[in-house]
């Protein structure tokens, strides 16, 4: 059983929808959709069923999705560690591979090369802030936090990696276990968890969610494997799938962006081809098809009008 598991809530079941959209196009690869959400579900999804641990449909493929409400009260990306934990050892313990991405990329290559990567380890991909040198001076502070709890640096890291995606198997359950002890360490310094973020890059600790991820993959034993920000299509190269920064594409205003200067970006445009697709449609058929049109016309004159 191969596992595929996101985190929606309130508009992010719309990059939900262009996620699972994407998957199916792409080849599936997965056997099984774990969603944890919270707050109402869509009345567009598909008639749903009481299953073991919440809801689940069968999508027109076969596919099995279930919905499992999530409890806590921090900011959703602050659940993650907790929430793979459960996952790996309450909601399916046996599964041979799980994948995790964030609900609002869109998948841009073959299912299966995930299948492939993970094979060599655990699959991370590099944050378009990924220059983060290990001696720099918030790494090392991370150490010695990390060396006070007895948890002490075991792999020297080049880079930041983005917690929005994560491929482990069965037999590399171990690094959930270091992200989640690594969570604890970082989470003194974080300030207010309810929010995505409190401090800049000049605190101990940025976003707790992410900085420990980072940290995890210092202290881990378990083999890791990276792919930098051509991954989630930061930078150019191997676009594996687009990870939109900042407003998401269903909440972006282009014509005002364009003016000042921001033309749509590709991950906007890959969020308005695939949010109706096989396996889900949320949006009237003509309103998603208009607004892939606008933003391919915005994005083509914007190789000629730019902010300066």
């Amino acid at each position: 059983m191969k596992i595929l598991t996101t985190l929606a809530e309130r508009d992010y079941f719309l990059g939900l929808a262009a996620l699972l959209n994407s998957v199916a196009h792409y080849g599936t690869y997965v056997d099984k959709v774990v969603v944890g959400y919270r707050g109402d579900l869509p009345d567009w999804l598909p008639p749903l069923r009481v299953s073991n641990h919440g809801l689940t449909f069968t999508a027109s493929d076969g596919l099995i999705v279930e919905l499992v409400e999530l409890s806590g009260s921090k900011h959703m990306v602050h659940e993650k560690p907790k929430w793979f934990e459960h996952v790996s050892h309450i909601l399916e313990p046996d599964a041979s591979e799980y994948f995790f991405f964030d609900s609002d990329i869109v998948v841009n290559n073959r299912m299966s090369f995930y299948g492939e990567w993970v094979q060599e380890g655990v699959g991370v991909c590099g944050d378009v802030n990924f220059d983060f040198d290990p001696n720099h001076p918030i790494r090392k502070k991370w150490a010695r936090l990390a060396e006070k709890a007895g948890r002490p640096v075991k792999n020297t890291v080049h880079g930041y990696y983005n917690s929005g995606f994560l491929a482990w198997r069965q037999e590399h359950k171990q690094f959930i276990a270091d992200w989640n002890e690594a969570f604890s360490i970082l989470a003194p310094e974080s300030g207010d968890m309810k929010q995505f973020r409190v401090f800049d890059r000049t605190a101990t600790v940025q976003s707790t969610n992410q900085d420990s991820f980072n940290l995890a993959i210092m202290i881990t034993d378990v083999p890791v494997t990276m792919i930098g920000p051509e991954a989630m299509s930061f930078t150019n190269g191997l676009r594996l799938m687009f990870h939109p920064i900042g407003a998401k594409p269903w909440k972006r205003k282009f014509g005002h962006d364009f003016i000042g200067g921001s033309a749509p970006r590709q991950a906007d445009i890959q969020f308005w081809r695939y949010v109706n697709g096989s396996m889900l449609q949320p949006l009237p058929v003509a309103k998603a098809d208009r607004m892939l049109k606008y933003c391919r016309a915005l994005r083509w004159m914007g190789r000629f009008y730019h902010r300066l």
